[in-house]
């Protein structure tokens, strides 16, 4: 009896685990903008944040090299990417785009969107920064950054 409840116990957790990190950032990403997000690292650096935002190709079109990406907060103040590094190639296309903001904590504390090629992607939609220690990271797989019930 004892076996078979610790099997079901392991069966439920792998399940659970499972959910967690096969989730999509965002369920309904715009088409317009030709990728999705993957995932999202904030890593403190003094006082400033380094925003990663990992982007992965959702379409057949390629990523507009000509089009300005921006990271826009709720107020509509506009950031551009200190850092950009691509997966693939010019020939072949890009398959994953990795973009790096540098940021202060007050342009983490609203939502924020990023906008590339001809659409939005959500990147963060709720209120607040969670607490990120100096010199730390946080990674987060979905736009709502606060931290589950799971403690993560």
């Amino acid at each position: 009896m004892i076996r078979l409840m610790l099997a079901v116990l392991l069966v439920v957790f792998t399940f659970l685990a499972a959910l967690i990190w096969s989730k999509n950032y965002d369920k309904q990403p715009d088409p317009k903008a030709r990728f999705t997000i993957r995932s999202v690292q904030v890593k403190r650096d003094q006082s400033f944040y380094w925003l990663d935002i990992h982007l992965k190709k959702s379409g057949p079109q390629a990523h507009d090299m000509r089009r300005q990406v921006r990271l826009i907060d709720a107020v509509g103040q506009k950031h551009e990417p200190a850092d950009t590094t691509f997966a693939g190639s010019p020939e072949t296309g890009f398959t994953d785009i990795w973009y790096k903001f540098w940021l202060e904590k007050q342009d983490l504390e609203s939502s924020l969107t990023l906008r590339i090629n001809d659409g939005l992607l959500r990147v963060k939609t709720n209120q607040g920064m969670p607490e990120i220690g100096k010199h730390k990271a946080a990674v987060f797989n979905s736009s709502d950054w606060r931290k589950s019930w799971l403690g993560f």
